[in-house]
Parts: structure tokens; C-alpha cells; sequence
């Protein structure tokens, strides 16, 4: 019932590309923003020129970090309790009572990745070693990542089911 490894990283590089796209297009929208903000400090350089250019920057940065953040949180806390990718792939995320998780367990569970990148992934790479499958930020937040259909399967009384 548990998605395994290889079937989560298969979303994961989905999500990642549906992340790069949106980026692209943000960031395409917010260059020009700046470009016509920036016209009338252009015509004279100055001091507060340097700054303003920074806070476009780090402003830019800021926008990549909360639309991943938002991303995964609202599409994992929403009805479908997956993101594009692990729909794609028929998995989604649930708590211990195999229900939808709510959008601060679901910010928990996002902000909760930055443990296994310090980990040099090992954090990720559990899943494929544990016996629910689950990543080291499933298990900071209680949460599962399992077989949209076997989930299905077995809410409608069907108890004989593997894992997957």
C-alpha cells in the first residue's frame, strides 16, 4: 500500500519540473516588473541603485522559496492529497488514519525536506529503506505516502491488499 523509492522520486522530478516551468514564467513576469521599476533609477545611477537592485534580487528569491512552499502545501493539504507529480504517479499523502493532512501538517512536512538536503539525502533515501516507506520528513510530520488506489481498495472494505 506504501509507495516505495523509486515511484516517489518519479514525482518528485515531475513536481521539480512543474516547479522549474512556473519559475520560468514568474520569473520571466517579475523581470519585467523590475525592468520598469528600474527606469527611472537607471537614468541616474546612484547609491540607492545598488540596494534596490539587491532587494529585486533577494525579492526574486523569495518568490521561488514560497511558491515551492505553497506548491506542495496546498496541493498535499487539497482534496486530491497529492501534488501533480505524485498524481501522476497515483500516489498521495495521508496521516495515520489514512485522511487528508491539513495545510500546516502539509508546511511542516515541506519545510521538514530542509532536514534530509542537510543530510546529504539520506533523509529521502529512507523511504526506500523503512518499513512504511516513509522519508524522514514523513516521519517529522506523520505522514504517508501511499497507492492512491490501494487506498481507494481498501476504504471500500477490500483488506487483502499488498504493498506496492
Amino acid at each position: 500500500m506504501y509507495s516505495g523509492f523509486w515511484k516517489r522520486l518519479c514525482a518528485y522530478i515531475l513536481d521539480g519540473i512543474i516547479l522549474y516551468v512556473a519559475s520560468v514564467i514568474l520569473g520571466s513576469v517579475f523581470t519585467m516588473f523590475e525592468y520598469l521599476l528600474m527606469i527611472p533609477f537607471a537614468l541616474k545611477s546612484t547609491q540607492s541603485t545598488t540596494s534596490i537592485v539587491w532587494a529585486a534580487l533577494g525579492a526574486r528569491g523569495l518568490l521561488i522559496v514560497v511558491t515551492g512552499w505553497l506548491y506542495f502545501a496546498i496541493m498535499e493539504s487539497s482534496k486530491w492529497k497529492a501534488t501533480l507529480g505524485k498524481l501522476a504517479t497515483g500516489s498521495v499523502v495521508v496521516d495515520e488514519r489514512n485522511e487528508r493532512i491539513s495545510f500546516a501538517r502539509a508546511s511542516g512536512r515541506y519545510w521538514s525536506k530542509l532536514i534530509s538536503v542537510c543530510t546529504l539525502y539520506v533523509g529521502f533515501i529512507m523511504a526506500g529503506f523503512t518499513q512504511k516507506k516513509q522519508a524522514l520528513h514523513d516521519m517529522i510530520a506523520k505522514t504517508y505516502v501511499v497507492d492512491k488506489n490501494a487506498l481507494e481498495m481498501q476504504g471500500n472494505g477490500y483488506t487483502n491488499v499488498r504493498q506496492i
